[in-house]
């Protein structure tokens, strides 16, 4: 597999998290949302991106959205996450730890054995 692959693969997989990380702070529109992922570095995409994965967590209940009146155009469609949304993001958020740490335990561990 290709490396840039592997990590359009990867981003693309922890897009959701992030998603729902951002929507537990406050609303978004999904413009404004994909401007606050883009500051994070690594997290680079494109608006088109986030509209499927904010349908999908729609569908599965853990977002809901309403529109409302824009003073600089077309009216917005604000997302925000529900009850449902955020008993899943503690629990996604309590398994990305624990990948994490295991992941950091294994690059750890490649390093000492180096030395």
């Amino acid at each position: 597999m290709a490396l840039q692959n592997w990590k359009t693969q990867l981003r693309k997989g922890l897009l959701e998290l992030c998603i729902l990380n951002c929507l537990n702070r406050r609303e978004f529109y999904g413009y404004d949302l994909v401007q606050e992922l883009k500051q994070t570095d690594g997290l680079a995409m494109r608006e088109g991106n986030i509209y499927p994965i904010l349908a999908r967590l729609q569908e599965d209940g853990f977002v809901v959205s309403r529109t409302k009146p824009s003073d600089s155009g077309p009216p917005r469609k604000y997302f925000s996450i529900t009850r449902m949304g955020r008993a899943a993001l503690e629990e996604m958020n309590e398994h990305w730890s624990q990948i994490e740490a295991a992941v950091s335990a294994t690059r750890r561990n490649r390093k000492e054995r180096k030395s």
